[in-house]
């Protein structure tokens, strides 16, 4: 240990008459080690933190799929929850939930809230007491007894200033009187969530009539001794027996392939990122690789020039792991350093990270985790980059090296063989990464030209939802059509339109429905209910048949594409009838029109569920969207839509409120996030690659002045050292692009899952990135050529 701090002292003060060395290297590694951070601390977000919530490893999301039509992965009905419920022994506990937005009113102005609707049992499920006051009871999940709720930590601090008297003062939703009973602790794992009411239902919503009302989230907790293949048997067979009790139920399931299936719940609220954060990790690695070669290749030089102390300490007893220990001890300085620049540079990239809009409901912070995996990173580059020049040191002759100390040329033949390997990992790998930021950037651009299939532009959106007391006096169409006048009536407004469900807003309803005549068919769609005027005020064209008339004499339903070619590929669809399969069966919808096919929540999906438009005169709802088209930019039109619902009801206000380009940019987060990383960490290791071959060619000028001055003493031309210099680095360049090529091909095969549109082996892309980087490549090469071809041949010799 004595020898240890010695060697780490004189380390200390070589470093600190060499400034410049010390800065660099240091900047070096703090870059390298701060992205590389930042990534782990999304990685460990993601994929390591645990859930907040008490073993998480046995919570699952429980849910319907239908893989004959398409559809993966669907919400659940309160039917299929109360079977699993009672028939899955597997299931510790069981739980459902959804959400809505609603109006709060208490000592204050009217504030609108995200609230969640939980069955009771959610708590349990997930292990949750509150920080104050209590859960749901068994009985407040039953209606009549459902006027309660729990505030988040968040609504509590902010709204009633963390009061402890709130419990038990009553508050109001959507004008409807609710008592608080609890606040739930900070760090709840639905951080999108204001406040929390008791899901009701009755025993006709829970019959088998309510089947394919898929509109809640359900999720269960194993017991300890349950596994998720023994869980997805028991929902299989669940179905199974439903099919042989439930009239027509064996022929929907062979048609559709309806099952239950459950996963893991950070399995489904990680999605498919997985993939994408392993890739991104992997890359910033590849910088970390980049930045040590760097750093090897300048204490190769630094190790070179200190050959006559080194040697003299070889002649007076030091062995040669002493020797490389010192040059070992170096290194770890650095990177000690490098590591805490590192830390301090990530806090700043995650909060550019937290910027991109990624992963809500999730920490990424500088925990245990993510400071061990950068300490890691930094003895991983200290021992990377030390360890060549180590090696040199215990490969020299001490006494042959003592000799030559003098001749700027003398430093070993492996050496350059070694610098010239770390200038070509670094040229290959940065090749690589050029080239998958090059696939995500073109991906990115195809998905912003993505046709929708409707016109977002000048489009004006918000959200509104009604009180219950609408529903009660019958008025809920009422309201809807006197806005969509008044609105309409706006100056610069074109068309008005009202949705269900608006695309890109986050809002979904799906639905089973009945094609009159057909028993054998059960179809599975997106289901909206709409205005005469919505379709026109989205751009959505009606490629067949009408709109909706303002006031239909006989209920009415459009269909889209999908669904028409789907179900009536004769293209006689107009004139066929559809019920929802929860209408009573004389309630049937006369298809008057097939609009065109538009996405509803990612531009890179391919919609393979069709949708169905029902009127809202005759489905009333009492929440939704509203949209206006106008002949001026969208964002004008805010102002007056909210004095136009204002005067209607002052209770009732608008909110998410954005054009629709704004939610069709929003969308793309992502896609934009990884895109965003992958282009910056290619563009950090670009610049490390460069200043790499600069600098070794640099070193190697410097190494060979004297012979450079013989060849120009005996009459070589400028011209001719330029091309040797440039030939020494087009070698490497050429095999560094050689590489680059493959390694791009490997990353490309990564990368296909997120790509859109765009191969994996794009021939324009794979040509930018490595012509770019061999152009720069060739400016670094011809910087040190061009400043050997200006050598002194005299001033040469005389150092020679």
């Amino acid at each position: 240990m004595a020898a240890f701090f010695q060697d780490l002292r004189y380390a200390l003060s070589a470093l600190v008459s060499r400034p410049l060395y010390a800065s660099v290297s240091i900047a070096l590694l703090a870059i390298a080690i701060g992205a590389n951070t930042t990534m782990f601390s999304l990685f460990s977000g993601f994929l390591l933190r645990p859930l907040p919530f008490p073993d998480e490893d046995r919570l699952v999301r429980i849910y319907n799929t239908y893989p004959k039509i398409g559809v993966d992965v669907a919400n659940t009905s309160i039917p299929d929850y109360v079977d699993r419920r009672e028939q899955a022994p597997s299931l510790e506990s069981v739980g459902i939930l959804t959400y809505s937005t609603q109006t709060l009113s208490e000592e204050g102005a009217p504030e609108r809230v995200r609230a969640g609707v939980a069955s009771p049992s959610l708590f349990d499920v997930l292990g949750i007491a509150p920080l104050v006051g209590r859960r749901f009871t068994v009985e407040e999940g039953n209606p009549g007894n459902d006027r309660v709720v729990m505030l988040s930590h968040r609504l509590w601090t902010t709204r009633f200033r963390a009061q402890a008297g709130v419990i038990g003062r009553d508050v109001e939703l959507d004008g409807e009187t609710f008592r608080v009973i609890g606040v739930l602790p900070e760090k709840f794992g639905f951080p999108e969530v204001d406040l929390w009411r008791p899901l009701a239902f009755s025993p006709e919503e829970a019959s088998d009539a309510a089947r394919g009302h898929e509109y809640v989230v359900t999720l269960g907790r194993l017991r300890p001794d349950a596994t998720i293949e023994g869980l997805n048997a028991e929902l299989y067979a669940i179905v199974e027996r439903n099919a042989d009790r439930i009239p027509e139920g064996r022929e929907y399931v062979e048609r559709t392939g309806f099952t239950g299936r459950a996963r893991l719940l950070r399995e489904m609220v990680v999605g498919d990122r997985t993939q994408m954060l392993k890739i991104l990790q992997a890359t910033v690695l590849a910088v970390l690789l980049i930045a040590c070669a760097n750093l090897a290749n300048l204490q190769l030089a630094r190790t070179a020039a200190r050959r006559r102390e080194l040697s003299l300490r070889a002649a007076l007893g030091a062995d040669g792991i002493r020797l490389a220990a010192l040059v070992l001890v170096e290194s770890l300085l650095l990177a000690a350093a490098g590591c805490l620049g590192g830390l301090l540079l990530s806090l700043g990239g995650m909060e550019i990270v937290r910027g991109l809009g990624i992963g809500e409901g999730f920490e990424f912070v500088l925990d245990w985790r993510v400071m061990l995996f950068a300490a890691a990173a930094a003895v991983l580059a200290a021992l990377t980059a030390g360890l060549l020049p180590a090696l040199s040191v215990l490969r020299s002759d001490a006494a042959r090296a003592l000799q030559h100390t003098d001749r700027p040329g003398a430093g070993g033949r492996s050496s350059p063989a070694f610098r010239n390997a770390l200038v070509v990992v670094q040229l290959a790998l940065t090749g690589a990464l050029l080239v998958g930021g090059g696939l995500l950037a073109k991906s990115f651009y195809k998905l912003q030209h993505e046709d929708v299939g409707f016109n977002a532009a000048s489009v004006w959106s918000a959200s509104i939802a009604l009180p219950e007391s609408y529903v009660e006096a019958q008025s809920t169409a009422r309201f809807f059509e006197r806005a969509l006048d008044e609105l309409r009536a706006l100056p610069g407004v074109t068309e008005a339109g009202y949705t269900s469900s608006l695309p890109f807003s986050g809002s979904e309803s799906e639905g089973s429905n009945v094609i009159e005549g057909r028993t054998e068919t059960e179809p599975h769609s997106h289901q909206r209910i709409i205005s005469e005027g919505y379709l026109r005020a989205l751009g959505i064209p009606v490629v067949s048949g009408r709109h909706f008339a303002p006031n239909e004499s006989v209920r009415v339903a459009i269909v889209d594409e999908i669904m028409a070619d789907r179900y009536w590929p004769d293209g006689d669809v107009l004139g066929q009838r559809v019920r929802n399969v929860r209408d009573p069966e004389d309630r049937w919808h006369t298809v008057v029109g097939v609009a065109a096919a538009v996405k509803h929540s990612n531009l890179a999906e391919d919609p393979s569920t069709g949708t169905i438009y029902w009127h809202y005169k005759q489905r009333p709802s009492t929440s939704g969207h509203f949209t206006l088209r106008g002949d001026r930019p969208a964002e004008q039109f805010a102002d007056a839509a909210r004095a136009v619902v204002a005067a209607i009801d002052p209770g009732v206000p608008l909110f998410d409120v954005m054009s629709m380009d704004e939610r069709l940019a929003g969308s793309l987060g992502p896609q934009r996030t990884p895109t965003v990383l992958t282009l910056a960490f290619a563009a950090i290791a670009f610049v490390l690659a460069s200043i790499g071959l600069y600098s070794m060619l640099s070193w190697s000028v410097a190494q060979r002045t004297g012979e450079i001055g013989v060849r120009m003493a005996l009459g070589a031309r400028s011209s001719e050292i330029v091309g040797m210099i440039l030939l020494h680095g087009g070698r490497l360049i050429v095999l560094g692009l050689v590489l680059g090529v493959a390694a791009g091909g490997a990353l490309g095969r990564a990368l296909s899952s997120q790509i859109h549109e765009v191969s994996p082996y794009d021939p324009a892309v794979f040509g930018a990135a490595l012509l770019g980087l061999m152009v720069v490549a060739l400016l670094a090469s011809w910087l040190p050529a061009r400043r050997a071809s200006r050598i002194d041949p005299m001033h040469a010799l005389r150092e020679e």
